[in-house]
């Protein structure tokens, strides 16, 4: 998650963690689960494919996971959803849907 992202979060009232890895993204879940995650596809060590599959086994509650990538392709949207993504955007985004659908999959996942 970029520092972009991260002040969207912080100016909706939601907490973040920045992770510049898929392997420092599952590293940082397990120390401290999220209530919900922003995932890019182009990640380095582990894509972002790769840590969507790992973040759905390791969870043992709901766990909305939102794909903004620059990826804009039908083929990475299937790929995003099979691997467990709640949603997927491209970018650029519109940065009120994505608050939206994180609260409305929060919602939706009891949190």
């Amino acid at each position: 998650m970029n520092e972009l992202q991260r002040e969207l979060l912080d100016v909706h009232g939601l907490d973040s963690v920045a992770a510049y890895s898929g392997r420092e993204a599952l590293e940082a879940h397990d120390r401290d689960p999220a209530d919900a995650v922003l995932l890019d596809l182009m990640l380095p060590e582990i894509d972002g494919f790769e840590t969507c599959r790992r973040l759905r086994t390791r969870n043992t509650r709901p766990l909305p996971i939102v794909v903004i990538t620059a990826l804009d392709s039908d083929d990475c949207r299937r790929r995003s959803f099979e691997a467990g993504a709640d949603a997927f955007f491209t970018k650029p985004f519109d940065p009120d849907e994505v608050i939206r659908t994180i609260h409305m999959l929060l919602e939706a996942k009891g949190e």
